[in-house]
């Protein structure tokens, strides 16, 4: 359970970096654009540039930290070679233990489940974004990652409620 839960944490902040990354590179390729198109001063620009290394360190250092944990908690044959059906949660062993099995299909069913009824209220509510929110962008680009960190998370607390029975 100990590694499910590290593997979950570290992948949705790798999800949350990456979304951090692109807001910063699109609004920082807008400003450029607005340059371009000598909508904007130069100073303008420069006293609302951009630095997207601060947000690109984070995202590549979790990205290490991902690879490192899969690699790491991976099952591994006599030669050392990963078994690739065990890479996507590496710490189960589904063909050992037939409740856990269960458990993971289950969690993974309802999981899908809220991520199609997130997706359909999500794109429901673009339409509004574009009046209430003055940076569409931005909303945009969170939804977006909000999705698989819900499936996560309800991945994760149905799997910790099955188990728990």
């Amino acid at each position: 359970m100990r590694n499910l839960s590290i593997a979950i944490i570290l992948r949705i902040l790798l999800i949350i970096s990456l979304a951090l990354h692109i807001l910063t590179s699109v609004k920082s390729a807008q400003l450029s654009e607005m340059l371009r198109n000598k909508e904007i001063s130069y100073d303008f620009y420069m006293e609302n540039d951009i630095n997207t290394t601060y947000y690109t360190i984070p995202f590549l250092i979790l990205v290490l930290l991902n690879t490192w944990f899969a690699n790491f908690s991976s099952k591994k044959r006599n030669n050392g070679r990963i078994l690739m059906k065990e890479i996507v949660i590496p710490e189960m062993n589904l063909e050992d233990d037939e409740r856990e099995s269960v458990i993971t299909g289950n969690s993974a069913k309802a999981a899908l489940s809220v991520i199609i009824v997130a997706t359909f209220v999500m794109l429901v509510s673009f339409p509004l974004a574009t009046t209430l929110f003055d940076d569409v962008i931005t909303y945009s680009v969170f939804t977006i990652a909000a999705l698989p960190i819900i499936g996560l998370l309800t991945y994760f607390i149905t799997y910790k409620m099955l188990y728990s029975r």
